[in-house]
């Protein structure tokens, strides 16, 4: 709760950089402050007792400041914010592994909250003709096709870096360097990149382009962290419309993951995956099927420790359906009630995995449900949310557990509540 009280100080501060923003004679377009409260609550059973369960109540307060774009070309993005416990599982006590992943965990096993800055960055655009050119610099969210900073928790995780991309006649071209990250579930603002057994990476380097023409889009995208793995992405995608109220869209992703340097645990290691998808909308209604093969290796997706991005496929569900020589297929489906109940939105999916190389007794399944309810008129900005996941997997390899394959039931309920202050 005192976090929470320290938080009220960083939005204070956060208002008054804005009002003197206002207040300044450059000129500043659509300056901004939000301010967002969250609760969560987290109920994950482990049914196998071979990984840990979750009891977790949280909740946060987050400001986020943006100047807006000072003359049409600079400015600046603060965010802070601080999470605290209301009731979660005390991780010392208990026959069964116990679990605390939204924030830290004291060394006397019960939760302790954070707090810091989530995101302090410097943003500039300029054009030139049709190009369009845009960087940013500091500590922010990031979101590529081959890595994505873990947004799942109750504060986002973040990294350090300088981000750079030009747009127009239909392209883009991009290209970052990350040198510095901060967990989702810590209050550092900035850590150093680092292998499982500690050792320093210096960067994670990622290039890319895509081009969008006529319904047809098509991206590549390769990334590399020093010394250790280093990725290729490709993918294709074709929207068909087929009337006023039905349309189809198709994709095609291929990635590929090899060891590449003496930081990797594994020499030699690589891996690929084909993921292939097909959507078909209707009205307020869409239904998929999509399919994934990952050969060569067990796919790994992390460019350091803990780093908790999934796999850019449709099969990267509550784990990556990833194993070697895994077939893996999801079905899903979703409604959008807005002539009904505007605001309501249902998605549902079935997944399986077969043929793991060398998974004795291998199989995997997940089960899924994500429910949202976004509030207007008066309540506008509330909204409430539902994830309800049954995974169940089993299998060895040379006697020993495999990593991803156990049992658990997942109930995660979101409330958020966003103000517009300016």
């Amino acid at each position: 709760m005192k976090l929470l009280s320290k938080s009220a100080l960083s939005v204070a501060i956060v208002a008054a950089m804005a009002a003197s923003a206002t207040q300044a004679e450059s000129v500043t377009i659509d300056p901004s402050l939000t301010l967002t409260y969250k609760n969560y609550y987290w109920k994950e059973d482990n049914k196998t007792k071979t990984t840990s369960e979750r009891d977790e109540w949280v909740h946060a307060l987050v400001a986020d400041f943006d100047t807006g774009y000072v003359n049409d070309m600079v400015g600046a993005v603060v965010t802070v914010g601080a999470a605290d416990s209301i009731d979660t599982l005390d991780t010392s006590k208990g026959s069964t592994p116990r679990n605390i992943t939204n924030l830290a965990t004291g060394d006397d096993g019960k939760a302790n909250g954070i707090a810091g800055v989530q995101q302090a960055y410097l943003k500039a655009k300029y054009k030139v003709g049709e190009v369009a050119l845009k960087g940013t610099y500091g500590v922010k969210k990031r979101g590529y096709e081959l890595y994505s900073d873990s947004g799942s928790r109750i504060l986002a995780a973040s990294t350090t870096g300088l981000d750079l991309s030009a747009s127009g006649y239909g392209f883009t071209v991009y290209g970052a360097q990350i040198d510095g990250h901060s967990e989702r579930n810590q209050s550092t603002l900035n850590a150093d990149l680092t292998n499982k057994a500690g050792k320093k990476i210096d960067k994670l380097q990622i290039f890319g382009a895509n081009y969008n023409v006529a319904g047809v889009g098509l991206t590549a995208e390769f990334a590399k962290s020093t010394d250790y793995l280093k990725k290729s992405f490709f993918k294709a995608d074709y929207s068909v419309k087929i009337d006023d109220n039905m349309s189809v869209d198709l994709d095609g992703r291929y990635s590929k993951a090899e060891e590449d340097g003496s930081l990797y645990a594994t020499k030699g290691f690589e891996s690929s995956f084909i993921n292939l998808n097909a959507t078909l909308n209707y009205g307020p209604a869409f239904v998929g099927l999509g399919y994934n093969k990952t050969k060569d290796g067990d796919y790994d997706n992390g460019f350091f420790n803990n780093d908790y991005g999934k796999m850019n496929s449709s099969l990267a569900g509550w784990e990556d359906f990833s194993l070697e020589d895994e077939k893996a297929y999801i079905v899903n489906a979703g409604y959008d009630f807005a002539d009904m109940l505007p605001g309501l939105k249902w998605d549902l999916w079935y997944a399986k995995g077969k043929d793991a190389k060398n998974v004795k007794d291998f199989k995997r399944r997940e089960i899924g449900s994500y429910a949202s309810y976004a509030f207007d008129g008066q309540l506008k900005g509330l909204s409430l949310s539902w994830l309800h996941i049954n995974y169940r997997a089993e299998g060895t390899r040379n006697g020993a557990a495999v990593g991803g394959l156990y049992d658990r039931n997942v109930n995660r309920f979101y409330l958020k509540y966003s103000v517009s202050v300016f």
